[in-house]
């Protein structure tokens, strides 16, 4: 059990992200179990947002902080904003309204990470660069980032910021991997490209890719239901059966679980990514622990690949 580190803009990042979306219902106890599971494993990055259970996963992070001041030196905190009911908004006044609530929910006097959930179509660089030169010499952000956003939307809010934004949140797991689909297809009948070339953007910017998602799919079956959820249910493996096969023979081969071979194949990637991991129990955590010891050889990454139903041109 050994866990990789990375640099995001001075910080030092566990390449494993403990995601905290689904913590809202659960007992004070019961994260307390989880985090310190995860800081045991080598986490150190745990992933929020200012929507995630309306507020409440960030509330109960800062009262477990409070009870426990000596774990905020221990996290590398990350949070997002701007996402509202039904719609989105990156104006200056809502990113600053937003980082306020978050820090006083968190109990934290800084955030290390903020993201721009979203990108917003009505968005004005001008107004974020101003939202983040204040949040930076306020001390309040550390480093900024953007999610789910194209490269051209990187390269165009870049030209105004003043921070250098290192990180880019996107899904990303063997059953849904469309950046990977582009760029692997180019010149076929089967071309698509829907997203400007972000991994390889990314790639040449030194922006890194946090993936979400890597145990999930999402799909509508023979009758006309859609499914969105665990790659291991029943109904799922009807359609992954050959995925989660492949996954658990190469966990039986490593001597580990099939989830941490998904994510091992996540980071095997070149582009140097993170993964955000949104378990709630720590025994499910536990079976990623070990995701940055697999050798997976270039030939496995790609029999991962396919056995979702995928071809190569």
């Amino acid at each position: 059990m050994r866990m990789k580190y990375k640099d995001i803009g001075g910080i030092r990042s566990s390449k494993l992200s403990l995601g905290c979306m689904r913590i809202a219902d659960k007992p004070l106890e019961n994260i307390e179990r989880l985090v310190n599971v995860a800081l045991e494993i080598g986490i150190n990055l745990f992933d929020h947002a200012d929507i995630y259970g309306g507020g409440t996963c960030e509330r109960m992070y800062g009262k477990l902080l409070k009870a426990s001041p000596s774990l905020r030196q221990k996290m590398v905190l990350q949070t997002k904003c701007g996402i509202k009911n039904g719609w989105y908004d990156l104006s200056y006044k809502h990113i600053i309204e937003s980082v306020e609530g978050s820090l006083d929910r968190l109990n934290s006097d800084y955030i290390d990470i903020l993201l721009l959930h979203r990108p917003d179509t009505l968005m004005r660089p001008e107004e974020i660069a101003r939202a983040f030169d204040e949040l930076q010499k306020s001390g309040k952000v550390r480093v900024f980032g953007v999610s789910n956003f194209s490269a051209q939307q990187i390269d165009y809010l870049q030209s105004v910021v003043n921070q250098p934004l290192y990180v880019n949140q996107m899904q990303l797991g063997p059953a849904y991997c469309p950046m990977i689909d582009f760029g692997l297809n180019v010149n076929t009948s089967a071309a698509c490209d829907r997203d400007g070339g972000t991994l390889e953007y990314c790639r040449k910017k030194g922006i890194t890719i946090q993936t979400y998602g890597t145990m999930q799919c999402s799909f509508t079956d023979e009758t006309g239901y859609y499914y969105s959820g665990a790659l291991t249910t029943p109904h799922a493996n009807k359609k992954f059966f050959a995925l989660n096969f492949m996954l658990a023979g190469l966990a039986q081969k490593y001597g580990t679980t099939p989830e941490a071979v998904a994510v091992a194949w996540v980071l095997h990637h070149p582009a140097d990514m993170q993964a955000v991991i949104g378990t709630t129990l720590d025994k499910h955590l536990m079976a990623y622990k070990d995701c940055c010891e697999i050798p997976l050889e270039n030939y496995e990454w790609y029999e991962i690949y396919k056995s979702a139903g995928r071809t190569l041109p």
